[in-house]
């Protein structure tokens, strides 16, 4: 296996953990706290690099099929949401609006969950056929 491919594993594996532990922290707490946003943060580091070292491995974009180019945007509309979500919870809570991370946490599990279904369907689309 490629080094590319086992740091992007890796990368991967450490995002859905991180994102699953930030994600429903934020949304049971009913507003994100700290320990969330670093979560987050964290997760959001290593998914960025998740998706260099996929990019690095495959060459760039996949966008040879119309399902991996579904995959792909799918995969950035997650990967944004998710900024999305930490960049307002975060200024949010640096400007003491309470009131608005606890919007935002209501809304954290929507990009979480396509998050989910992407990483899903990339597992399971493209495990080695033996």
């Amino acid at each position: 296996m490629h080094w590319n491919t086992l740091v992007g594993i890796v990368a991967l594996l450490v995002a859905l953990v991180l994102y699953t532990l930030g994600a429903w922290g934020a949304f049971r707490a009913k507003g994100a706290r700290p320990r969330d946003l670093t979560l987050l943060w964290t997760a959001l580091v290593f998914d960025a690099l998740a998706t260099v070292m996929m990019g690095l491995t495959s060459g760039g974009l996949d966008l040879s099929t119309p399902a991996n180019t579904l995959h792909t945007v799918l995969a950035l509309v997650a990967f944004f949401g998710m900024l999305v979500f930490t960049a307002v919870a975060t200024w949010a809570r640096s400007t003491g609006r309470g009131s608005m991370t606890t919007v935002a946490a209501r809304w954290i599990l929507a990009p979480w969950a396509l998050w989910m279904v992407v990483f899903v369907w990339g597992t399971i689309s493209r495990m080695p056929h033996r």
